[in-house]
């Protein structure tokens, strides 16, 4: 169709040439000369209708084709874009002129893609989430290596057939390990960015690889990247308000992943997808300020705010963990103080004040302590796995801090109350069980792996309470003076230094 009509428009040109008689004939032959009337301005005004012909001619057709277009993978609008362009190039250097019509109606293919292609991730996401378990995925290399890709500045080169098979397999079933290691053996491979290794859901991955795509967008189509930038605030605000219903909002309970409950591994998981996109933020924001021209970096101010709202949720989940630990305490082991009789203890221990003299020596404690001893350790058990070593002394920190001022408060509420059988200790020896007890419980959780010891209070409040004071520790003996010592006394020593260090 362009063809045929620029061939006539360039026919319409020959037209003018007109036939007249040769002069060496003398006017009385039938020669003719063939004069053409072609001038400079008559073949400019022939090629700026050809140029004008082309941009309309290819300008209807891709907006007839615009619906279709708004469907292709990102490669094919990539070659669409590069073609066009190209030819919208070829062309303004050819006739002379901006084709202004042209432009504008590839730009509007472009952001007619971008914007289907935004509802399709947002619908992919949404579908992701609610049929997430929040059980650990198993990074692939090719994932993985999109990552360092994005963390090293080199985000315009991600894998789009990765991608594009990620977005259109969004479901668990299809999910690559997102069920669990279904034998028990299978070894998840983590999720690492600058040297930091991270424990991810499948949701969590999609959506790391929806942002991808974006940003390669707002570095090939560079005219849509402030689109771009709001279409990546969107996914990110999605996911974060979606597992905060999910997950502290239990809404999982009741979503398509049916959970029976929320537990302190799906809470961990989260603050691991938290972090992961922490990470992965600042450099999503350096890259798609390349792409904006200088008047336009106040867009990413809504990036920042993000950052915010994930550290605003990732503080909620641990504050979560810790009333974990407070709802089991509170409610299911403290009516257990009620039954508790530190003097009848005492008294069935004999020992129990030889053993206020032994740090080291172990403590058969009360239900209640036991209990909160139990609990705190099966949490460690799971955090450890799941959180970094930091975040892990922060979460018991919080923990420690929590049991310090409650387990005094749990005993004092207890004998105050009517409804309950319970005094505090009356003997001394009563006394030194209860806060020996306590004691121990300190120790035993400060002894857990990996945890910042904390400075227990409890048993000094206690002391004051039952105004009673443990005896100290013996001061330490003044050093010997130096002596000049034979052979056999060197040995000695040698032996006493070593059983000194081994105690």
């Amino acid at each position: 169709f362009i063809l045929d009509d620029n061939t006539s428009v360039s026919s319409s040109g020959n037209a003018d040439t007109e036939m007249q008689p040769s002069a060496s004939t003398g006017g009385g032959g039938g020669s003719y000369e063939r004069k053409s009337s072609h001038t400079p301005s008559a073949t400019a005004a022939s090629l700026a209708a050809a140029a004008d012909l082309s941009e309309k001619s290819v300008s209807e057709l891709l907006r007839l084709r615009r619906e279709a277009h708004s469907l292709v993978s990102f490669d094919g609008m990539r070659r669409l874009w590069d073609t066009s362009l190209t030819f919208t190039h070829q062309l303004e250097k050819f006739s002379g002129r901006k084709a202004y019509g042209l432009r504008s109606t590839l730009l509007a293919q472009a952001k007619s893609f971008v914007e289907r292609k935004h509802e399709s991730n947002m619908s992919a996401l949404v579908a992701a989430l609610d049929s997430e378990r929040w059980v650990q995925c198993s990074v692939s290399a090719e994932r993985q290596a999109a990552l360092t890709r994005l963390s090293s500045g080199r985000a315009a080169f991600s894998s789009r057939k990765t991608t594009s098979e990620a977005i259109s397999s969004a479901t668990p079933a299809t999910a690559p390990s997102s069920t669990g290691n279904a034998g028990g053996r299978e070894k998840m491979t983590d999720a690492e960015v600058e040297g930091t290794r991270y424990k991810v859901v499948w949701s969590c991955l999609l959506l790391l690889e929806m942002v991808m795509d974006d940003v390669a967008c707002a570095a090939h189509f560079q005219t849509l990247a402030t689109n771009v930038v709001s279409k990546v605030a969107e996914l990110l605000r999605l996911f974060n308000a979606r597992a905060t219903q999910l997950v502290l909002g239990a809404g999982a309970i009741h979503s398509a992943a049916r959970l029976k409950s929320i537990n302190a591994k799906h809470l961990a998981i989260v603050t691991q997808c938290i972090a992961l996109v922490l990470a992965i933020l600042p450099h999503v924001r350096a890259a798609l300020m390349a792409q904006l021209p200088t008047k336009q970096h106040a867009l990413l101010y809504d990036l920042d705010k993000i950052k915010a709202d994930y550290k605003e949720h990732s503080e909620k989940i641990l504050s979560k963990l810790v009333s974990i630990i407070g709802g089991i305490v509170e409610h299911s082991l403290a009516p257990r103080i009620a039954n508790t009789d530190f003097d009848a203890r005492a008294r069935n221990n004999s020992k129990a004040e030889s053993k206020a003299l032994d740090a080291d020596a172990e403590v058969e404690c009360c239900k209640f302590l036991d209990n909160v001893v139990t609990n705190t350790r099966k949490m460690h058990q799971v955090l450890l796995v799941m959180l970094p070593a930091e975040l892990l002394r922060d979460v018991f920190s919080r923990i420690f801090a929590y049991l310090d001022h409650k387990v005094p408060s749990l005993f004092k509420s207890a004998a105050i109350a009517e409804q309950t059988s319970f005094s505090m200790p009356i003997a001394d020896d009563g006394k030194l069980q209860m806060i020996n007890e306590v004691d121990y419980m300190a120790r035993t959780l400060n002894g857990l792996p990996g945890v910042q010891p904390w400075n227990f209070t409890a048993t000094k409040i206690l002391e004051q309470e039952l105004d009673i004071v443990r005896e100290e520790d013996p001061p330490p003996l003044p050093a010997a003076p130096e002596v000049e010592l034979c052979e056999d006394t060197e040995s000695k020593r040698g032996i006493l230094e070593g059983d000194k260090e081994t105690e």
